[in-house]
């Protein structure tokens, strides 16, 4: 299931082991039942987050950087849709069906695992410098400077994991079937060593990994010594909390889930050949498909992490979960501005700023709004929510 491994030249699915029963169920259970739960789970809640963030994405460079994120996490979902059913007896008889997902599918996870990994590296660094550098904050927390980075980082992992598409050639046998043989490519050892081993794991999990626990432990630092601070105001205690939780979330599943990669090299060294020890009766058989449900998982969390740590997030699920209009008119207030009701109800839903000097009473939805308030002020040195 990796583009890098050594070995056999060939992939080919008459060479593979045969399922056993045993073998055949823990993949129902991991990989189908599982992998398939996140890959649902997790293409709905990135669907509903980017619904409700999306009305406030061009106005907080913060919640830019989530929707690009959501983005990202529903590629890589949709890269590995064919993943619960990739073992299963009527796709296995089918030789090219597990050949294309194999070589290919993994390939374009990678790219989208990368792109999340480099966006949830801006959207730290627009809280860092928001709640760090505030004075710098309306300088670099734009929503177009997220847009320019993201664009540049997305196509740096494009580039970056393209030659991983050239590494095989699928040829068919004289018997019909079809088989994948590695180019010279994979067996230069300098290649494998420069690229597949120190540049890629240098990318993909050393720099992110060691820029995120900076950046968390500055905005930790910084969050504390305002929060001993009696100038700022509960709400904005509340919000920086509510943040740092759920930053804290994401990059502590984040460095869980994409620790497994580099522990799945470590292995593909000690038990060479990885195919075969990765096959079904294998030593590695029940440990080959954790780091791909890992990252399932990791793409599927960050809509729960909203739900948990983001009370301002809740308010605006709950709004759109019972279709409620938050900045609308009650049925009330229509039956009590219908002709002939104007009468003796002049202190009651007035309209606002608008020549009434006398108190104007709050709408039920107001409350709600406020939500959407403090996510304006989100990456301009306020502490806003998600």
């Amino acid at each position: 299931m990796d583009s890098t491994i050594t070995g056999d030249s060939t992939l080919a699915g008459a060479t593979a082991t045969p399922f056993t029963r045993g073998c055949l169920l823990y993949f129902y259970m991991v990989g189908t039942l599982l992998g398939g739960s996140f890959i649902i789970i997790g293409l709905i809640g990135n669907c509903i987050s980017l619904i409700i963030l999306g009305k406030e994405r061009k106005k907080s460079s913060t919640i830019q950087a989530l929707c690009l994120l959501a983005v990202a996490d529903t590629g890589l979902l949709l890269a590995y849709c064919l993943f619960p059913i990739m073992d299963t007896p009527w796709a296995l008889r089918i030789n090219y069906f597990g050949i294309y997902p194999g070589v290919h599918m993994f390939e374009v996870a990678r790219i989208c695992n990368q792109v999340s990994a480099f966006l949830t590296m801006i959207l730290m660094w627009q809280r860092y410098v928001a709640v760090c550098l505030p004075h710098k904050a309306k300088q670099l927390c734009t929503v177009r400077i997220v847009n320019r980075v993201s664009a540049c980082a997305t196509l740096a992992a494009v580039v970056f994991y393209l030659p991983n598409f050239f590494l095989y050639t699928f040829k068919t046998g004289d018997d019909g079937i079809f088989y994948a043989v590695s180019n010279s490519m994979m067996h230069n050892e300098h290649f494998q060593m420069i690229y597949s081993v120190i540049l890629t794991y240098l990318v993909s999990y050393i720099i992110p990994v060691v820029s995120l626990l900076c950046m968390s432990v500055a905005i930790l630092k910084s969050l504390k010594s305002h929060s001993n601070s009696a100038a700022t105001s509960a709400n904005s205690q509340h919000a920086r909390k509510d943040l740092t939780k759920s930053s804290m979330a994401i990059v502590v599943i984040y460095l869980v889930c994409q620790t497994l990669q580099p522990i799945r090299r470590i292995l593909m060294w000690a038990y060479d050949p990885y195919m075969e020890t990765g096959g079904c009766g294998g030593q590695l058989f029940y440990f080959s498909y954790v780091p791909h449900i890992a990252l399932m998982f990791n793409s599927a969390a960050n809509f729960g992490i909203y739900i948990l740590f983001a009370r301002g997030f809740r308010k605006k699920l709950i709004v759109f979960l019972t279709r409620r209009n938050a900045v609308g008119p009650t049925d009330s207030y229509e039956s009590k501005t219908k002709p002939g009701n104007s009468k003796g109800n002049t202190n009651t839903q007035a309209p606002t700023g608008i020549g009434n000097k006398g108190p104007i009473a709050t709408a039920p939805g107001l409350e709600i709004m406020k939500f959407s308030d403090a996510m304006v002020q989100s990456g301009r040195g306020n502490p806003g929510t998600i």
